[in-house]
């Protein structure tokens, strides 16, 4: 009797170790360690924090013989400063949303304007400082050969007026017809067509050319009867 119980038990033992080793998917091997996979953890990229957006635009730098005057619109409350030739403002104008950099006694010639604020936005710019109105002006040498033919009425059609100014940081001369239905021109320093700012019919111009003289100061080089 006793050796029959033995023989059972034996029985259920093998039968339990069969099943396990059935139920992992590992064949049950005697005297072999059933190993667990481990799980492998994956890096996740790293995340950039993205770069805030500028809060600041320049609106307009203005040359007023040896002043010039850096104009920024500043969306909101952020440190931002100006320099010229790696020099500050000699004082700073405030009238938000728009605050100005005002450089004085600065001499003639093309100099570089950097504007940055503490976050990292950075632009550059530059202005041409011209000699005062009150001195001789040097003319290029298709405008000086043009205003001699207008001054000896050797020109068919003249303008009413030709005015030099400063836009987008580049010397330009606006050239008034002497009929409104006319196209005014707008001319670069090399006497190049820029475009149509005003005239024509609907008085719009071209309705490309960004240019208006309003507002702006500007130096005349010939004025009609």
């Amino acid at each position: 009797m006793n050796k029959v119980m033995f023989a059972v038990t034996c029985l259920v033992i093998a039968l339990a170790m069969a099943c396990s080793g059935s139920a992992s998917g590992i064949p049950a091997t005697p005297g072999a360690t059933t190993q667990v996979p481990t799980a492998v953890a994956v890096p996740q990229p790293a995340t950039q924090t993205p770069m805030p957006h500028r809060e600041w635009d320049i609106e307009d730098i203005v040359a007023d013989g040896s002043t010039v005057t850096v104009s920024l619109h500043v969306f909101a409350g952020i440190d931002v400063g100006v320099t010229m030739n790696g020099n500050e403002a000699t004082r700073v104008e405030a009238a938000l949303p728009v605050i100005n950099f005002v450089f004085e006694g600065v001499p003639v010639g093309k100099h570089p304007v950097v504007v940055s604020d503490v976050v990292g936005h950075k632009e550059t710019a530059s202005v041409t400082v011209e000699a005062s109105p009150s001195t001789d002006i040097v003319l290029p040498t298709w405008l000086s050969n043009w205003v001699e033919d207008l001054e000896a009425q050797n020109v068919e059609f003249p303008p009413r007026s030709i005015t030099r100014y400063q836009w987008q940081y580049v010397t330009v001369y606006y050239v008034v017809k002497q009929c409104c239905d006319q196209f005014s021109d707008l001319l670069g320093a090399d006497g190049n067509l820029i475009g149509h700012p005003d005239g024509g019919i609907a008085g719009r111009g071209d309705g490309v050319t960004g240019f208006s003289p309003d507002g702006q100061k500007g130096h005349e080089v010939w004025q009609g009867n």
